[in-house]
């Protein structure tokens, strides 16, 4: 199958998807309750209703429902996610000061989780039944089944109160300036620009958030890892890999990895889309000023606007992650080429 085959049929797949999210997202907004004017406006404002109706107005709210979705939409495919309520600035401009925290949070946590999760994983299945074996499995087990919001508050109590070895929250600290923002990665933007001493803080500040954050991916990482592991090195491409005289190293690694990795990919896409989407318990606790934060803000403010910005902006998230993971298929599995 040639490359760009490939792409347009997943292309074609995605369009109606992301269709059918942004009307899902803008029927459930518009479903709740809440009633943003009676949010936005002060008690005595209410009473008047020429006030009323002209915020209505303003904000489009006096419109049928399906001409507001269909201008909502309109505005989305140009960009537009409409102005925000609580910060009357738009949307898109409160997202792109919040996203890039978020994006350097997700990577980082996203890279010790692969690094950590595919050698433990390794590692457990190559020696199946040693000690280093159960003690893999332990470690993932903690991994997956410990709520992340609670390893934040221990992990901010210990390293950060009780032996003061990290921050406890925010991206640099109060008396640091933050680096031109060529990339909106602090430690890119002051590595290029130099500033040693903002890259040592943004490091220490990205520490905690990111290794709590990882250890969830990582146990899901690690037990599809070994459990692909060993499927592998049962396989007859393995006796003939070890017949040739190779060594056992390049033998897991080489044909065992390689192999193993393919069912792993799929995971890895998925870790990372949750990782962006925001992980709003853990930027609130360690006061991140992240896409997740902004979510929780615009939710509790009944912004609406915000809201369904920010989760559209999720939405894009997950399904280009997956197009991404789709790619990644196409070269790692011969499979998909030959069909």
């Amino acid at each position: 199958m040639l490359i760009h085959t490939y792409l347009l049929r997943r292309i074609f797949l995605a369009i109606p998807t992301i269709f059918g999210i942004s009307l899902i997202v803008f029927v459930i907004a518009n479903a709740l309750p809440a009633d943003p004017v009676s949010s936005f406006l002060p008690n005595s404002a209410l009473e008047n209703q020429t006030i009323v109706e002209e915020f209505r107005r303003k904000w489009g709210l006096d419109r049928p429902l399906h001409e507001q979705y269909l201008s909502w939409l309109g505005n989305v495919i140009q960009g537009d996610f409409g102005t925000s309520l609580r910060s009357k600035r738009p949307v898109s401009q409160d997202i792109s000061s919040f996203l890039p925290a978020t994006i350097e949070l997700s990577t980082y946590a996203i890279m010790i989780s692969l690094t950590c999760g595919v050698t433990l994983g390794v590692i457990s299945a190559v020696w199946r039944g040693m000690p280093v074996d159960y003690l893999a499995r332990i470690l993932a087990l903690i991994g997956v089944s410990f709520p992340v919001f609670v390893l934040a508050l221990l992990g901010k109590r210990l390293f950060a109160v009780e032996l003061e070895w990290l921050p406890s929250g925010r991206r640099l600290d109060l008396l640091l300036r933050a680096p031109p923002g060529i990339t909106g990665f602090f430690t890119i933007d002051s590595l290029l620009a130099g500033n040693w001493r903002v890259l040592q803080n943004a490091i220490s500040h990205l520490a905690l958030p990111s290794v709590v954050l990882a250890v969830f991916s990582m146990g899901f990482i690690t037990r599809l890892t070994r459990s692909a592991m060993l499927e592998s090195l049962g396989q007859d491409y393995m006796r003939t890999a070890r017949s040739k005289g190779l060594r056992e190293r390049i033998v897991i690694i080489r044909h065992g990895l390689r192999n193993a990795l393919i069912p792993v990919v799929t995971i890895i896409g998925l870790s990372y889309s949750s990782l962006l989407a925001g992980a709003v318990l853990t930027e609130s606790i360690f006061s991140w000023p992240g896409i997740g934060r902004y979510a929780f803000l615009s939710a509790s403010s009944q912004d609406f606007p915000g809201t369904m910005g920010v989760t559209m902006l999720i939405a894009l998230i997950y399904v280009g992650v997956n197009f991404l993971v789709d790619i990644l298929y196409f070269f790692v599995d011969p499979r998909i080429r030959a069909a």
